[in-house]
């Protein structure tokens, strides 16, 4: 799929999610750093290898807001070590919050 055809526009960022498998324990958390993101998913690189349809509980926080935000993830794509995930049942002003970030956010990449 190429960016024309993308349902959501995507932007290169940087930011540190605290990542778990849903069926996992907490204490299974690792740290991943983020390629892109969009209001309807992300991309990371992760060590540690999801599968294609993991659904994944993730903890991050946008640099323009104080407060941590937990949402939930589908592994819809794969290569090496980078996971491509569509957020699934994203609250509304989760949502608007990354919609904010990406709007404001200066001198990105977009692809």
């Amino acid at each position: 799929m190429d960016a024309a055809t993308r349902k959501w526009k995507r932007i290169k960022v940087d930011i540190r999610v605290k990542m778990r498998r849903s069926d996992a324990p907490e204490a299974s958390s690792s740290v991943v750093r983020t390629y892109e993101l969009s209001v309807g998913g992300m991309s990371v690189y992760a060590s540690e290898m999801l599968a294609v349809g993991d659904v994944v509980r993730a903890e991050l926080s946008l640099p323009s807001v104080a407060k941590r935000f937990e949402v939930t993830a589908v592994v819809r794509n794969r290569r090496g070590f980078r996971h491509g995930m569509e957020f699934v049942d994203l609250a509304e002003s989760v949502r608007g919050e990354i919609e904010r970030y990406l709007t404001m956010e200066a001198g990105v990449v977009k692809i």
